[in-house]
């Protein structure tokens, strides 16, 4: 089982409910595992960091030397920043680390995963305003704030998840954990939220959720997503973007 994201929020809150599980491969972009991490008996700890495409791949390679996992959790987020920022890879740094990085691991790690495996893509019900132009990335039609660059970011991870749905024998879901106390959601929207455990309860039933694959889930209940994440035109033309941007075809 692997988890992205799992050194701080949801992901660390949901590594200590699976700390039972057999093999469980957690990553985080510090070089040196959190205590909290350290703690948890069994777990081994990845370094990579997502602002770079290039560590993506060197963290699937390291993940296969330890077996085809048969759960993939792509948790990894930041929220956006207070200015446009890019990657080293030239791409907007919100788009890249929320959706990319996790788009590219799964499809590093497809062709080992067992049929019966199953991907789980933390969402956001913020996907539902969001607005992704995919000929601007850059934020030049339209004004940049720290919560578009975190909404559409989410919205790409829905759409994503739909299609791919269509195209592998694994299942995958997106789910919007819950409104979570987090660093990242007091970055953008103010105080509150329910407790991070709230939210990897949320996440862990989704591992083994009985629904079709590609649903979409608010909580731990199916929901319609953003229209425009059904929309086949758009699906097809993130497709090509995305495997445009990380310079592979991607399945």
């Amino acid at each position: 089982m692997v988890l992205t994201g799992a050194t701080s929020g949801i992901g660390l809150a949901l590594a200590r409910r699976l700390s039972d599980v057999d093999v469980l491969v957690l990553q985080g972009p510090d070089a040196d595992p959190p205590s909290a991490v350290n703690a948890l008996p069994g777990a081994r700890y990845l370094s990579a960091d997502f602002r770079e495409l290039g560590e993506v791949e060197r963290l699937a390679s390291r993940i296969l030397d330890l077996g085809p996992p048969d759960v993939l959790i792509n948790n990894a987020a930041i929220p956006g920043p207070g200015r446009f920022a890019r990657t080293t890879d030239g791409v907007e740094v919100t788009f890249q680390v929320n959706y990319l990085a996790g788009a590219l691991l799964t499809d590093l790690l497809l062709a080992a995963m067992p049929d019966g495996a199953r991907i789980v893509n933390t969402a956001s019900a913020t996907h539902y305003s969001a607005v992704l132009d995919l000929d601007d990335l850059d934020f030049e039609r339209q004004p940049y704030s720290a919560v578009a660059a975190y909404s559409r970011s989410k919205l790409a991870i829905v759409t994503a998840s739909r299609s791919l749905a269509a195209r592998i024998p694994q299942t995958v879901v997106s789910v919007h954990p819950g409104v979570i106390s987090t660093g990242l959601l007091h970055a953008m929207f103010g105080s509150g939220g329910d407790s991070v455990e709230h939210g990897a309860a949320n996440l862990e039933a989704a591992m083994s959720a009985d629904v079709p694959s590609g649903t979409y889930l608010d909580e731990s209940s199916p929901a319609a997503p953003n229209p425009i994440a059904d929309d086949p035109g758009f699906q097809e033309r993130l497709h090509s973007l995305t495997s445009r941007l990380v310079g592979r075809p991607l399945r």
